[in-house]
């Protein structure tokens, strides 16, 4: 009985910290990186390729930052345009940590030596899986189960997959 409890409550702390992840956001910055790896796969320059990968992301991120800073003062948030700037980068926050993931795996591809195309496409892989798990995070986080919460998942790997599509069209 005692370890039942245990086991609930683990479940119930696991579940409030998957809720804090705010899977949109998440979605959000892997389908940037997905996006920029896919364009990017032909480049050279590895450094350069990850310097402007990063860049992206992290614009990326800014600007959800500063349109959600914008939004709270349009809703009424009178404090000043930068303390809503510094509230908004946290909230926005997952935007770039769902981002980051992919623009790892294709660093450390290349820091074990492989090639620039190799990394990019293990990249784009880990978006695969990345959307796939946090599609399902937000069907979970919404209450949907079953079939429904299963075409929420897929749609989420086929946007990956259109990313995987994409490149293999360019390249």
């Amino acid at each position: 009985m005692t370890e039942d409890r245990e086991s609930h409550g683990s479940r119930m702390r696991l579940a409030r910290r998957l809720a804090a992840l705010h899977p949109s956001g998440m979605i959000h910055g892997a389908l940037v990186m997905g996006a920029t790896l896919a364009l990017m796969s032909d480049k050279t320059a590895a450094e350069v390729s990850l310097l402007g990968a990063g860049g992206v992301l992290t614009i990326y991120w800014l600007s959800h930052a500063y349109t959600h800073a914008l939004g709270r003062g349009m809703d009424g948030d009178h404090d000043h345009l930068a303390l809503r700037l510094v509230r908004s980068t946290r909230h926005e926050a997952p935007v770039f940590w769902g981002g980051l993931p992919p623009l790892l795996v294709t660093a450390g591809v290349l820091v074990a030596g492989g090639e620039v195309g190799a990394a990019m496409l293990a990249g784009l892989w880990v978006t695969v899986v990345l959307m796939a798990g946090y599609g399902y995070l937000a069907a979970h986080q919404a209450g949907v189960v079953g079939w429904r919460a299963a075409a929420e998942t897929t749609f989420a790997a086929l946007l990956g997959l259109f990313m995987v599509a994409l490149n293999t069209l360019l390249h």
